[in-house]
């Protein structure tokens, strides 16, 4: 009686110990993950679903500002302090700690990213639009006959490309065909060589004309009306 008396006493003495072991075991993994956390890092490794931008962007509907205008980005959830960053600060700057986005004078796209104190992350996706470009004279313009016609541009680079959209696929643009398009610094000419035939019916020529410094835009409409033969 006396051995197994002893021998339970030995029993609770190691299960005490292996208690007070494993005690010892979770205290410190505790106060492990409390000083990885004081130290901005995480524990448990960075997610990306506990912080959020605002206003939300995304690459097929991102946040949209006019040149030189100024927009500040806040978050939802995630861990203080936080930093910002941007991919292309040719369209903008973004200030490191309080999300104040200002754009710059060139049109364009890029991501904005923040992270958090724990390592976590969220980007959000920004277009800075561009201005329209001002053309000298009128942008809607009919024609029954052969012509000539010059967009000047009073503002913008004065570096700009051109391009014509018809309406029908048949009257198209070249040396050999119905119009040509020339560019000179920042005068497009659009030549009117041949009206479209009655078959043809009336075209609509639609001339963009592109800023290649700044991305701006322009368009003319031209209508040509056919010569009914």
């Amino acid at each position: 009686m006396f051995n197994l008396f002893k021998s339970s006493k030995e029993r609770f003495k190691n299960k005490g110990r292996e208690g007070f072991l494993i005690l010892l075991l979770i205290v410190g993994a505790f106060v492990a993950c409390q000083g990885a956390q004081e130290d901005g890092n995480n524990p448990f490794g960075p997610s990306t679903s506990n912080i959020r931008i605002i206003p939300v962007g995304t690459t097929t509907n991102p946040v949209q500002i006019a040149k030189a205008a100024a927009l500040t980005f806040t978050t939802l959830g995630g861990t203080a302090p936080v930093s910002w960053s941007i991919s292309n600060t040719t369209i903008g700057a973004i200030v490191t700690d309080t999300g104040v986005f200002t754009a710059t004078a060139f049109a364009g796209t890029a991501t904005i990213t923040v992270v958090d104190a724990v390592g976590d992350t969220a980007t959000a996706a920004i277009e800075v639009l561009p201005a329209l470009l001002v053309i000298a004279g009128p942008n809607i313009i009919d024609t029954q006959a052969a012509f000539t016609y010059t967009a000047t541009l009073t503002s913008g680079s004065a570096l700009v490309t051109a391009s014509v959209a018809s309406s029908v696929a048949t009257y198209t643009e070249g040396a050999a065909a119905d119009f040509t398009v020339a560019v000179a610094a920042n005068v497009v000419t659009l030549t009117i060589v041949d009206l479209p035939e009655l078959l043809q019916a009336d075209v609509t020529l639609t001339l963009t004309i592109s800023d290649t410094v700044g991305g701006d835009v322009g368009a003319v409409v031209i209508s040509v009306l056919n010569d009914g033969t």
